[in-house]
């Protein structure tokens, strides 16, 4: 008896154990398919989207591959940081306070954010914050996932300034019919006036101040009418090192210029476009980087092909622009000076634009401006 009870109780132990073991072995199993799949969503998700995981803190403990590709900076690079690191100073401060509070609150906040990218360029972020809760119901850490919306971004921009120009061509061809043409008048009527002065007048000065200021404003229409309405490009062949040369030469003659050392490597590239137009987007970038660098200081000029495109640098070594005017530099009539119109780089923009090209304009951390216009090889045909 006991020894036949001592059997029954062996195989019931034996029969647990195989039934625990095939249970636990279910469960490895299912903690397997779970853990995979996890690393799949994981997968898919670093393929998609720009993630990265912070603490309570805001410090950053994690990134994928795609934060560091779009920010320019390595992992070890953010690790430990927080995001101002990124942060571009768009964004007010009850702004980022707003978002603070969602998340803190356990709440999922959703916005876009305009971050700046290591080497001093911007780009925009549709972003999702997602709290993860503790048992106690406060957050322990925050995922953001982000995706690039740079190009939407610009396309919008672009709508707004196509309309805006609209508006403006309206009223720069009023300008030019209204105001140009009497200028014109009043100028040739006080030259006849001047003219019939005795030599040392004291009227004179008063009326050669009077043409001056005639002058500068003839000056002002004439840069509305090139940006609110360009003719039609005169495309030549054009020998791009020469028309640079020509354009560094305009500048020197500038007394404003003359502490600038220029440096210029080009080499025999060539293109198609409208000479006239391109100079004078060249020498509206070089007179903005001089003036920037108050008369005094390097500025280098290079030219190099790629993918039938030619990508021209102005590189100074002036201060570099601030973020608030950075935002603001290609607004028609905006300007920092006492003197100028506020039109010379967006009517260089304007011109790069009109031959199917773009320019850019980025400030790096070691300071200093780049502006950068690419051109193609061959124009587009105008529009009809």
């Amino acid at each position: 008896m006991v020894i036949a009870g001592f059997t029954s109780a062996f195989l019931l132990l034996v029969a647990l154990t195989a039934a625990l073991a095939w249970q636990y072995q279910r469960r490895e199993a299912r903690w397997r398919d779970a853990v995979k799949r996890l690393n799949d969503i994981k997968y898919a998700l670093d393929q998609a989207a720009i993630v990265a995981t912070t603490d309570v803190r805001g410090q950053i403990t994690d990134v994928n591959d795609k934060f560091c590709e779009i920010s320019g900076y390595t992992r070890d690079e953010l690790i430990g940081q927080d995001h101002r690191i990124v942060n571009s100073g768009l964004h007010s401060k009850p702004f980022i306070q707003d978002l603070w509070k969602t998340i803190a609150s356990g709440r999922v906040w959703h916005g876009e954010l305009r971050n700046r990218a290591k080497d001093g360029h911007f780009y925009w972020v549709d972003t999702t914050i997602v709290p993860f809760i503790d048992s106690a119901g406060k957050p322990y850490q925050y995922t953001a996932i982000r995706s690039d919306i740079t190009q939407r971004k610009a396309a919008e921009a672009r709508v707004r300034e196509q309309a805006a120009l609209a508006r403006l061509g309206q009223m720069a061809a009023v300008v030019a019919h209204e105001v140009k043409n009497p200028l014109a008048g009043i100028k040739g009527v006080l030259q006849v006036l001047m003219s019939r002065r005795p030599a040392g007048d004291p009227d004179v000065p008063v009326m050669a101040d009077v043409v001056s200021r005639v002058d500068t404003l003839n000056d002002l229409i004439h840069d509305l009418l090139v940006y609110a309405r360009p003719r039609p490009l005169r495309v030549e062949a054009i020998d791009l090192d020469s028309l640079l040369r020509q354009s560094i030469e305009t500048l020197a003659r500038d007394p404003m210029a003359a502490g600038i050392q220029i440096t210029l490597d080009a080499g025999p590239l060539a293109l198609r476009g409208d000479a006239e137009l391109l100079k004078g987007a060249f020498l509206n970038v070089l007179l903005n980087a001089a003036q920037s660098m108050g008369g005094s200081g390097r500025l280098r000029v290079t030219a190099t092909s790629a993918d039938r495109a030619i990508a021209i640098e102005f590189a100074d070594s002036g201060p570099g622009i601030p973020e608030d005017v950075r935002e603001r530099i290609f607004e028609p009539f905006f300007t920092t000076r006492s003197r100028g119109t506020g039109l010379g780089l967006p009517i260089a923009r304007r011109t790069t634009e009109l031959h199917g090209g773009s320019l850019d304009l980025s400030c790096p951390r070691g300071g200093g401006t780049v502006v950068r216009i690419t051109l193609p090889l061959d124009p587009p045909p105008p529009p009809v």
